[in-house]
């Protein structure tokens, strides 16, 4: 489900847009997926992963 969704936003750049400055709503995500998809568009993720980690 969340990479049909990163896929849809790709194809979409005004949606990801939106999505990133939070004026869009991500419903039926939970808090962690909704960062976890607006982390994907980052360079930097806020959340560091246990591979990343190590």
């Amino acid at each position: 489900m969340l990479q049909n969704l990163v896929e849809y936003l790709i194809e979409n750049p005004n949606i990801k847009e939106k999505v990133k400055e939070c004026s869009v709503s991500l419903v039926g995500l939970t808090k962690m997926e909704q960062q976890a998809v607006i982390d994907s568009f980052e360079d930097e993720p806020s959340v560091v992963g246990p591979l990343q980690f190590w």
